[in-house]
């Protein structure tokens, strides 16, 4: 053993160092090209101008019809709602739910509400304590959480997105379109969504409120769109508050004309007159998944 041999120096291990730097970029490499990507925009070749550049809106943003339909607009990760500070509700969402083959999975958030610090009503969880209604989502939890991650998912609870709701329509009726617009996105590649309420004080009835003076809704509208091939139909509804829970969502089939109206807001301002007219101006059928 050669006691007198010099400890090895720092510029001795450099050549080692690079091989082994140079292995894991390689390792790193594979990994990365041999990897699956689902990026949540996928699923559509439409460049349709009507879209809008998140994908989250199909048609434009609706117009108000008149003073009392007013909204400002907030932007999500999975979804936009136009939001009433004067009704403490959203007046609409409108989001997109698109087929995707390894759905993320999040378990449903614990704890309150959120309350949305963008809004000036800043309505809070306690404020639905104690009434006899439902925390309702407009952007569903469940769709936007396997299409968007969980952060997204989150923002659903933003009150912000939530509305007065009955537990029968909550729970049933308004849970089943839920489920259906996931069964039309697997099947038909994606599709998009606007809902929101329907106050009575804008038809001539008097609008109850909360104690905490959100605005309570009579009814429920939803609009679903599909497109194919450039071309676009739809389906719409309005479901009342007092259901009783057993009831299909096709009994409740309207067209987007009657939404209009009951609303004050006109959806898809975007759209050619021709096309707005096919699509609004009569009731179009829940569409056929198994013939």
């Amino acid at each position: 053993m050669n006691k007198n041999k010099p400890p090895s120096s720092s510029s001795d291990l450099l050549p080692l160092l690079i091989i082994i730097l140079l292995f894991l970029c390689l390792v790193l490499g594979i990994w990365l090209l041999s990897r699956p990507i689902t990026p949540p925009t996928e699923n559509s070749a439409s460049t349709n101008a009507s879209i809008s550049a998140d994908r989250l809106i199909f048609g434009g943003l609706p117009k108000p019809l008149r003073p009392d339909s007013n909204y400002t607009t907030l932007r999500n990760t999975g979804y936009v709602s136009g939001y009433s500070e004067a009704r403490k509700d959203p007046l609409w969402v409108s989001y997109r739910v698109f087929q995707i083959a390894q759905p993320f999975i999040s378990p449903r958030p614990k704890g309150n509400f959120l309350t949305d610090t963008r809004t000036h009503a800043q309505v809070t969880h306690q404020d639905y304590t104690p009434t006899n209604y439902d925390r309702g989502h407009m952007a569903p939890n469940s769709a936007i959480a396997t299409r968007y991650g969980a952060d997204a998912q989150k923002e659903t609870f933003l009150l912000s997105n939530i509305c007065p709701q009955t537990s029968n329509l909550n729970q049933k009726v308004w849970k089943l379109l839920e489920i259906e617009e996931i069964n039309y996105a697997d099947a038909f590649e994606e599709v998009w969504v606007i809902d929101g309420p329907i106050f009575a004080d804008l038809n001539g009835g008097p609008t109850k409120t909360l104690a905490s003076g959100v605005h309570i809704p009579t009814a429920f509208y939803k609009i679903v769109i599909d497109e194919q091939q450039g071309q676009s139909r739809t389906f719409a509804v309005i479901i009342p508050q007092d259901v009783k829970g057993y009831e299909k969502p096709d009994q409740f089939l309207v067209s987007i004309q009657k939404i209009q109206q009951e609303t004050q807001l006109d959806f898809l301002p975007e759209l050619d007159a021709k096309t707005q007219h096919q699509l609004e101006s009569q009731p179009h059928p829940m569409w056929v998944l198994h013939p």
